[in-house]
């Protein structure tokens, strides 16, 4: 296939770059400030900054005020200097990919050291039992809520991990959250290359989605949510790469298609796919007959896959329509509109519990995701700017868009069996999804390098505070609610 050629760096006029970073650097001092008022807070209303109260509040306030600093211009710039002069370090730019193999390495180091110390959030419990329970007849091994992931870890545990090296259902998944995140940082760092046009572009976008919340899926994280985190990012590369003309639609189908398998939830995001497919057959890149085929023929073939493993498991269709239903405990889909019925709903669809409850997971996944893309929309409505200028561009940012949209989206309709905060994993992996969105937004709408760097900076820490603190808590042993 033919690679079209980057475009130039757009030009926006200054005073629009201006408004967009003074805008966002004002959000950045107000999540700052939730955290240092969290140990004031009631627990209940304000989860999302609940990991930060784990720091002593010396420690809290201090760290919070050095992120701060950064909004002074002699102190970020003191820090962009230091940090650009060790990026001119002649070594980085021999064997890169050396390199991120390196950075991703050291990162699953770090992945595993702070490791998530409980089984508190979601169904972890629960998994560590049922996975590995005594009593054949009772043990878990094909389930419709995330078919091929319960297959995966059930059997590596069987087969693997607990006769070659005694370990618990609980350590499988750890490994295989640290291993997914070691990938997932390394295909992140060699993305970056292509999607970010210099080396600030390309740090604010991996910055912002390695400091998200929702990274703790990575830290040895016990529950089913791992593995479609690195799935989606696969999805979106090979999804970047065929708005760029370097390869078939089917590769992203197919990798879409595989998250769902790994867990259903990530259905919701076809109509994204779909428009990815539509633009590219618009453009003339891909046949009507061959879009088709490539639309229709992997999730068939996946599909077929996923229904042919359980029902050689004796838990086909039958379990699909009674006991192992979608929908969680009570079968039931998504927030109920005007009453709860059932012990497993916690609020109507626009109480204001669900509203907080709902503000509190983006906060805590991505306390900057929604907000800048909120902040990039209406600077590109209220100033009339054209963002992608070339077809690739923005066939790539529609379906962006519209995927991070039914992500979001399926993140307010959705009932949550054990509330907001207890399912706070269920939408985690949308976070990788819309801040990717925010991140490129946010290049493109500040092409000045300089803005972008001082803006960046302040983001970063902020968020690397945020996501630091979110990890270091889940390293206590948290009592069971």
């Amino acid at each position: 296939m033919i690679t079209q050629a980057q475009p130039a760096v757009e030009t926006k006029p200054v005073s629009t770059q201006l408004t967009l970073t003074a805008a966002i650097r004002v959000w950045a001092l107000v999540a700052l400030s939730l955290h240092v008022v969290a140990y004031a807070l009631p627990q209940d209303s304000s989860w999302s900054v609940w990991g930060y109260t784990f720091l002593p509040p010396w420690l809290g306030w201090l760290l919070a005020l050095l992120a701060a600093a950064l909004i002074i211009p002699p102190v970020n710039q003191l820090i962009l200097d230091g940090l650009a002069g060790a990026a001119r370090w002649p070594i980085w730019r021999r064997h890169l990919r050396l390199w991120f193999a390196l950075a991703a390495l050291l990162a699953g180091g770090l992945f595993w050291l702070a490791r998530l110390r409980h089984l508190r959030w979601g169904d972890g419990y629960l998994l560590s039992v049922a996975l590995s329970y005594p009593d054949l007849e009772l043990r878990v091994v094909y389930n419709w809520q995330a078919p091929f992931t319960v297959f995966l870890h059930q059997r590596l545990w069987q087969y693997v991990a607990n006769p070659l090296f005694g370990w618990p259902v609980d350590t499988v998944y750890a490994v295989v959250s640290t291993g997914c995140g070691v990938v997932f940082v390394y295909l992140l760092l060699n993305f970056s290359m292509r999607m970010g046009r210099n080396l600030t572009e390309r740090v604010v976008l991996v910055g912002l989605l390695l400091t998200t919340g929702s990274v703790q899926l990575f830290f040895g994280y016990v529950e089913n949510y791992t593995v479609i985190s690195l799935l989606l990012l696969v999805t979106l590369v090979l999804a970047w790469r065929a708005a760029q003309l370097e390869l078939n639609p089917v590769w992203p189908v197919l990798a879409l298609s595989l998250t769902n398998a790994f867990h259903p939830s990530t259905v919701f995001l076809w109509p994204g796919m779909l428009l990815l497919v539509f633009l590219l057959w618009k453009r003339q890149s891909v046949p009507l007959g061959a879009a088709v085929w490539q639309t229709v023929l992997p999730p068939l073939l996946v599909g077929g896959s996923v229904l042919g493993l359980m029902e050689s498991g004796g838990h086909g269709l039958s379990a699909l329509l009674g006991a192992d239903r979608p929908g969680g405990g009570d079968g039931v889909w998504f927030v109920p509109l005007f009453e709860t019925t059932t012990k497993w709903q916690h609020y109507t669809m626009f109480s204001v519990a669900h509203f907080l409850d709902w503000a509190n997971v983006h906060f805590l996944i991505s306390p900057f995701g929604i907000p800048i893309i909120l902040l990039g929309l209406v600077t590109v409505y209220r100033f009339k700017l054209t963002v992608f200028s070339t077809p690739a561009d923005r066939d790539y940012a529609y379906f962006l868009g519209l995927t991070a949209f039914m992500y979001i989206l399926l993140t307010w309709l959705w009932n949550p069996d054990y509330g907001g905060r207890k399912d706070w994993d269920l939408f985690a992996p949308s976070a990788f999804v819309y801040t990717l969105l925010a991140g490129y937004l946010l290049v493109r709408l500040i092409p000045n390098r300089r803005l972008l760097q001082e803006t960046g900076l302040l983001l970063l820490a902020v968020s690397l505070l945020h996501a630091g603190s979110w990890v270091f808590a889940n390293t206590h042993s948290l009592p069971r609610d």
